[in-house]
């Protein structure tokens, strides 16, 4: 998790703000990302599915493990949430950079 956020650090091209924006950057940024991957999986599972894991979601349950079998399963759905995320990232790095 840690590592994990250095790099986005390094790859926003945010680590020169304090500490304290970095951090608020990160946060955002997380929350986005988790967005872009949940909509990537809702849009590759059947109608059902996707009515489980927005069931699992209201209830503020872990999502994660779900979404882990989903991906294990699902054919070609990994490539297509790190296309995702990594266009996203590249979107997010430009409105920084403005």
């Amino acid at each position: 998790e840690k590592i994990m956020g250095l790099q986005l650090i390094k790859t926003l091209g945010i680590e020169k703000l304090p500490p304290q924006e970095q951090e608020e950057i990160l946060a955002k940024v997380n929350q986005r990302l988790e967005d872009v991957l949940l909509r990537v999986v809702l849009e590759n599972v059947s109608d059902e599915e996707a009515k489980e894991l927005r069931l699992i979601l209201e209830k503020g349950e872990n999502i994660e493990e779900k979404v882990a079998e989903i991906t294990a399963r699902v054919p070609m759905l990994a490539p297509k949430m790190e296309a995702a995320v990594a266009e996203e990232i590249g979107r997010l790095k430009k409105v920084l950079e403005d």
